[in-house]
């Protein structure tokens, strides 16, 4: 007996029937996303963007988009954080802030990925701007 095969979680497929409450699951074949326009402008210098991901492609090289943003002072630049399928690894892009490539690579198509990209445009120092945990 292989250790663990008794876990119905590693038994299942993709597709089965094990669900988690309030979690999404997105389709890219529908290119399916969520929306949200803010009634207000709120703070854009210094902010904190949190979620749970998890590979399912390694098949192609496209970049993924885990949040985006158009920049209301250069609406030909989305902003936001991308994870790139070619070199397995965060990307981040916003405003004033110095386009970051982070270097953690992220391989596994098993493990869910808590990823916290924290933004503070008024740090002095060009390197502290933009932190990813």
């Amino acid at each position: 007996m292989i250790p663990g095969s008794a876990n119905p979680l590693l038994l299942t497929s993709a597709d089965s029937g094990y669900e988690i409450e309030r979690s999404l699951r997105f389709n890219s074949a529908d290119s399916a996303y969520l929306n949200r326009t803010p009634s207000s402008a709120g703070n854009r210098t210094t902010w904190t963007w949190s979620g749970w991901v998890k590979r399912t492609s390694f098949n192609d090289s496209q970049w993924k988009a885990l949040f985006t943003a158009v920049n209301p002072d250069n609406s030909n630049r989305n902003d936001g954080i991308w994870s790139s399928n070619a070199t397995d690894q965060i990307y981040v892009s916003f405003g004033d802030t110095s386009d970051i490539l982070f270097s953690p690579k992220f391989r596994d198509p098993s493990a869910w990925q808590h990823v916290v990209v924290v933004i503070d445009s008024t740090e002095s120092t060009a390197s502290d701007r933009v932190k990813c945990y």
